[in-house]
């Protein structure tokens, strides 16, 4: 039987891919647990729709990476955050507190483009790179300052 896969499937395929599978895997398994659905019916449609829809909405989202990497690439970002007298911050600052840090001044970067190698926990000037894509990446530089 043809499917069209809804999600990645281990040992089956990748998203969207039409595959040829088994009856009894796909009439048991696949799709009633919406994981496909059939190649030839009413549902290929909305696939196919789908699927344009993600590739339109990934080539948005990349639009205003871009955009937000030209704002930020090479410059200094400045945060206030609480710490005691040595310089130490009360709550460590990862990767997902940093994005949001940064959307609220204006910058979308995604919590996955900013790859920490662990979470700051002192106030203090750091390097942070923002990973584009394979081969490809930017940094930019945070200062902690307390608050």
């Amino acid at each position: 039987m043809k499917v069209i896969l809804l999600r990645d499937v281990k040992g089956v395929g990748r998203k969207y891919e039409e595959k040829n599978v088994s009856d009894g895997h796909a009439l048991n398994m696949l799709i009633p647990r919406k994981l496909a659905v059939a190649a030839n019916g009413p549902g290929a449609k909305q696939v196919a729709e789908m699927k344009k829809q993600e590739v339109e909405h990934k080539a948005r989202n990349e639009a205003l990476f871009e955009d937000s990497l030209g704002k930020i690439a090479s410059k200094t970002v400045s945060v206030k955050m609480r710490a005691n007298d040595q310089g130490h911050l009360f709550a460590s600052l990862n990767a997902e507190k940093l994005s949001r840090l940064l959307k609220e001044e204006g910058i979308e970067i995604a919590r996955e483009a900013l790859v920490l190698s662990e979470p700051i926990k002192a106030c203090g000037s750091f390097r942070i790179p923002i990973y584009i894509a394979e081969g490809r990446e930017a940094h930019f530089t945070l200062e902690v300052l307390p608050a």
